[in-house]
């Protein structure tokens, strides 16, 4: 399969500090990857750099051949990239359907008059937009929480909304911050087969960034790790355990244990 999303030594400068040097990444269609590193290393900038919420310093961004680099935020999800984030950005004072809903803006057809004469389009679109958004919530196993304020869920039913949001735009590339972050060994395995369900069933790409060695060992096929902005290393899981360099600069002295 060809590369859905390249970076072309991408590099992100703020003032003195470099944070990302000439990053390089080409993402196969269809591939499970990830991101791994010391706090600062440069992991959540290139997931920012990618969805347009900073323009590189240097380096090109494309996605299935088309330049994005310089696209804001809304333009690079309409393209089809979307994203989840370190600290969960959910509309707590609104229900679990209406996060979802909201997600799928992008994707509304109703007009401006539409929704202002209330007419028999806006009420197809509005219930194609709910009948979808529980479709989600089923797949991600939240659809008993649809009533529910957002701030009201546990944390990792509020990390299962926040990808179940993403999904609402209809994505082919899906990058994960963290997405395990304060979750238990049982959360987190349901996480991994989550992720491999959704990946199956809508086709997706995903790249994600994450501490947990056990969940980035087991589940991504592919690793790249960085520090100080530099990419170290990368290759399989198995590679990356052994590499000496990983081993220092992030892992800490030994073999890591799946």
């Amino acid at each position: 399969m060809g590369a859905v999303l390249t970076t072309t030594e991408l590099t992100q400068f703020f003032g003195g500090l470099k944070a990302v040097i000439n990053f390089n990444l080409e993402l196969p269609e269809g591939a499970l990857w990830g991101i791994i590193g010391p706090n600062g290393a440069g992991k959540t900038t290139v997931f920012n750099l990618v969805t347009g919420v900073y323009i590189p310093t240097k380096g090109s961004i494309y996605f299935k051949g088309e330049e994005i680099t310089k696209l804001k935020p809304h333009e690079v999800i309409s393209r089809g990239v979307a994203r989840t984030f370190q600290n969960i950005r959910l509309f707590g004072n609104l229900t679990v359907l209406d996060n979802v809903r909201i997600g799928f803006h992008l994707k509304y057809k109703a007009r401006y008059f539409d929704v202002f004469l209330r007419n028999s389009f806006y009420d197809r679109e509005e219930k194609r937009i709910k009948g979808e958004s529980i479709q989600l919530l089923e797949t991600l196993g939240l659809v008993h929480r649809a009533g529910e304020l957002a701030k009201n869920l546990p944390y990792g039913e509020q990390r299962r909304l926040e990808i179940a949001r993403a999904l609402a735009t209809k994505p082919r590339v899906l990058l994960l911050d963290e997405p395990a972050a304060g979750m238990n060994p049982r959360e987190i395995d349901a996480l991994m087969e989550l992720l491999l369900n959704i990946k199956r069933e809508f086709g997706l790409t995903l790249l994600v960034i994450e501490h947990q060695m056990r969940f980035v060992m087991k589940i991504c096929e592919w690793i790249k790790v960085m520090d100080f902005g530099v990419t170290i290393a990368e290759g399989t899981p198995s590679d990356i355990q052994n590499n000496a360099k990983v081993i220092e600069a992030y892992l800490g002295k030994g073999r890591v244990e799946l």
